[in-house]
Order: structure tokens, then sequence, then C-alpha cells
């Protein structure tokens, strides 16, 4: 592939004792992207910030960026380059200069704030080669919308009192809703409990407002299911939960219904989740 953008990037030596940085720089080339450094750039026994700034102001690159790590955070000599590479950059090369934040493993808090307030492209994200491309080029990345649930669904191993116990919580990301339902396959035995508690796990009560146990459906590839739900509201900040003792059976469905008496009509898999 013909390099169409070339980009600096300052990073810590620490980041590329195993080669992270090698694939960085590997996985950019792939989709056009000239990465370019100190150990390839640099001539030895010169002044060393004379040298970066030359080549990031004078340079043939298209933009710059700085990969944000736990190491380079509390790397010195990473912060110099940063502040040195913003001062000439942007006195030189105008506020339009691509300037990327590249964030491995760090929380948004530890980014530097002269970076924070700039384009930084998570590198856990799918889209992150795009991202960085985009950036360089001046233009909007085109990235993916994954398709997600109107449910958040979470996963509690050692519920309650037992680290036996796993739960899996269910809640609208909008909305309310009265009536709600499980469903599992009928050949499940462990289920213990189940009711509505605050969202992210917690005590639940022992009343079941409207409670429907143990009734039995079959599906339309003739599997057979028990269903069981409540007339509880649930919430953002409300969800519902089965507990079971151990694991999770294969499947566990989940819908809404109109009135206290209703059986499901049709049912969503939550787990495992199909669409996030």
């Amino acid at each position: 592939m013909v390099m169409v953008n070339r980009l600096w990037i300052t990073y810590a030596w620490a980041d590329n004792v195993e080669g992270d940085f090698d694939y960085l720089v590997q996985e950019l080339g792939r989709v056009g992207v000239d990465a370019r450094y100190d150990k390839v750039e640099l001539i030895p026994g010169r002044h060393l910030w004379e040298q970066i700034g030359d080549r990031i102001v004078s340079g043939p690159f298209d933009g710059w960026a700085y990969l944000i790590t736990p190491n380079s955070v509390n790397n010195k000599h990473c912060r110099e380059e940063l502040g040195y590479a913003l001062l000439r950059a942007l006195d030189e090369r105008g506020e339009d200069f691509p300037l990327i934040g590249l964030i491995h493993q760090v929380d948004m808090a530890e980014v530097p704030p002269s970076l924070r307030i700039r384009l930084c492209v998570n590198l856990a994200s799918p889209d992150w080669k795009e991202q960085i491309v985009a950036g360089v080029e001046g233009r909007p990345p085109k990235v993916s919308r994954p398709e997600r649930s109107e449910w958040v669904v979470r996963i509690h191993r050692g519920f309650g009192s037992s680290p036996k116990h796993t739960a899996i919580e269910v809640r609208p990301r909008f909305g309310e809703f009265l009536y709600w339902r499980f469903a599992i396959p009928d050949s499940c035995q462990n289920l213990l409990d189940w009711n509505c508690g605050p969202a992210g796990g917690g005590q639940l009560p022992g009343f079941k407002a409207d409670c429907i146990s143990n009734a039995k459906a079959e599906l339309t590839d003739g599997s057979r299911i028990t269903w069981f739900g409540a007339g509880a509201r649930l919430s953002p900040s409300i969800s519902a939960y089965a507990v079971f003792d151990g694991d999770l059976p294969d499947r566990v469905w989940f819908t809404v219904v109109s009135g206290p008496s209703d059986p499901p009509k049709t049912l969503q898999q939550v787990y495992p989740l199909i669409a996030g």
C-alpha cells in the first residue's frame, strides 16, 4: 500500500518492551499512515528537542500523535516532548495542525489537559485506525455503529451472601415498564430467587407484586421454557434480577407485557447477549 499520510508519534520506550509500539506502527502502515518516531528519524548525538521540533514543524508530517499510557503519563521526557511539540506546532503550524492523543489503559482524567480538549482516540475501540486516519486527513471518521439492545444487561458473580450465587440483571436504558417477564429453559433447576431492586446490584426485597412464577410455555422450535415475572416498575435506576445457585442456564430471555397476568408474547435473549 502506498503511504499517503505521515504522522510523528511520541511514546515512552517502556511501551515497546514487548513490541506494542511496533505493532501500532505496523497497523497504521496497513491503513496508509507512515508513522515516524525518534529511533528511526532522529540523528544520534544531536540535541533531541531541537530535532523533534524541526521534524514536527517543518518536516513532511501531516500530524502529530502522543501515545498516552501509564508509562508516558509518568515519563518526564514524554511530558517535555508534549509541551515542546504543542508550543512549536501551534505557534508555527496553526490551530488546524492535527494533534492526536492515543489512549491506552488510562482514564480520560489522566490524559494531559492540553490533549483532553483535542481529538483523542481510544486504542480499545474497534475503529481506532480509521479514527487516526480521519484525524490526520481532517475529516469525520467512518465508524461503525453497533446495534444496541433497549436493555442493559449485567452478570453478577457472587451475588448476595454466597459466592456460589450468580444473578442476571436487566434494566431499560430509557423509560419505565411495569410488567416484565424472565424465561429460562424448562430443564433449569437452580433458580433461587427473582425480583426487582436497585440497578447495579444489591439486596432484593422479599415481596413480589402481581407475581407469576413457574409458568410453562413452548417456543416455536419445540423447546420448552419456564417463565416468571412481576408487576414492579423497572426504570434506568431499578432493574429486574434472576438469581441462580451456580452458573446461569444456557439461555435467558426477557420481555415486558401489558397486564399483570399476561404471558410473554415475544422474548428477547439477554444471555448470552446477542445485541449489546
